[in-house]
């Protein structure tokens, strides 16, 4: 497979972004609370292989990136266990890996789950659009930051996309990565109903009740303690930070640069058959462009496959990383 640079890579991800910094309000970063966020204080908590949903929140900790904010994320597994890295969906957090995170814990494995940008207790600037690849280079200076040279990575959703651009544009620090419920990174697939969603919001307003159990309807039954939490963090994301989350994604487009994937990086999509975002026709057109990608597809499961079946969606991803057969 043919390579570029990855100093090209970046210009030509950047390339591919229209207007990436298009102004979305106002120029200040801040918490949900207005005020300055700081790195947390203290040891850090001991790792758990397993956290309640009551008490996630104890166990955020928070660290500052060169990409000029600060990130919350948690901690789990085994301390010298190998790295795993995990990328939630759009409006989502950390939390939303607490379901499937004991299975990898179980397996030996030191897992962190992060907030990206504009999401749970991360930085929300809202002078400019989310790109993609701005989500990659979040994720890239968290790993440099905790010293972490090399993970396997899972992505889900949004999340996905990220880890698409991230192996595009961070090859040395992939070891397998798995793309979960995802899609071309195109305007096509992406939208920009989500973005106009946003404006129709107002800048401080925030989705009503009805369009949250619509956003977080799922086909199969979930945990309903974990879905009231997920739901009522995400339902305080305002309108300004949808317009950069939906706006950075609907001007992303990756369907030049899939020819450069480096194809000797394990990957993996994994799909569900009724997923309510990104149909058949997205997997088909994404397998073209990265034919050496496995496939596995879920019958009857819809959109997220980490809170409605995270035993069986655990159990594939670990064999994936220990390199046994799977998918197609």
């Amino acid at each position: 497979m043919k390579k570029l640079s990855q100093s090209l890579l970046v210009v030509l991800l950047a390339l591919s972004l229209v207007f990436a910094f298009a102004a979305c309000g106002s120029q200040e970063a801040a918490t949900d609370d207005g005020s300055a966020d700081t790195a947390a204080e203290g040891e850090a908590p001991e790792l758990q292989m397993e956290i309640a949903q009551a008490d996630w929140d104890s166990y955020r900790q928070k660290i500052e990136l060169p990409t000029g904010i600060t990130m919350a994320y948690v901690e789990m597994g085994t301390e010298d266990g190998d790295p795993l890295v995990l990328i939630h969906g759009m409006t989502d957090n950390s939390r939303a890996w607490s379901l499937i995170a004991p299975y990898f814990t179980e397996a030996g494995y030191h897992v962190y789950m992060i907030d990206l940008r504009g999401h749970g207790e991360t930085d929300k600037p809202v002078d400019t659009f989310y790109t993609i690849d701005d989500f990659a280079e979040d994720v890239a200076a968290f790993m440099d930051a905790k010293g972490i040279e090399k993970a396997d990575i899972i992505g889900h959703s949004l999340g996905s996309m990220t880890a698409q651009a991230f192996e595009l544009l961070y090859p040395e620090k992939c070891d397998h990565v798995i793309w979960e419920s995802t899609a071309p990174v195109t305007v096509t697939s992406l939208g920009t109903d989500f973005y106009e969603y946003g404006i129709s919001l107002g800048a401080d307003g925030t989705p009503d009740d009805e369009f949250m159990a619509g956003w977080y309807e799922n086909p199969n039954p979930v945990d309903e303690e974990f879905l009231k939490y997920e739901m009522e963090e995400s339902q305080v994301l305002t309108g300004d930070v949808w317009e950069c989350i939906a706006g950075g994604e609907a001007m992303s487009n990756m369907v030049p640069l899939y020819p450069y994937l480096d194809d000797s990086i394990p990957t993996l999509i994994l799909w569900g058959s009724v997923d309510g975002f990104f149909n058949e026709d997205f997997q088909n057109e994404l397998k073209g462009y990265v034919p050496f990608a496995k496939f596995i597809a879920y019958e009857g499961n819809g959109h997220n496959l980490q809170w409605e079946i995270p035993e069986q969606m655990a159990k594939d991803c670990i064999a994936f990383f220990n390199d046994e057969e799977v998918g197609e």
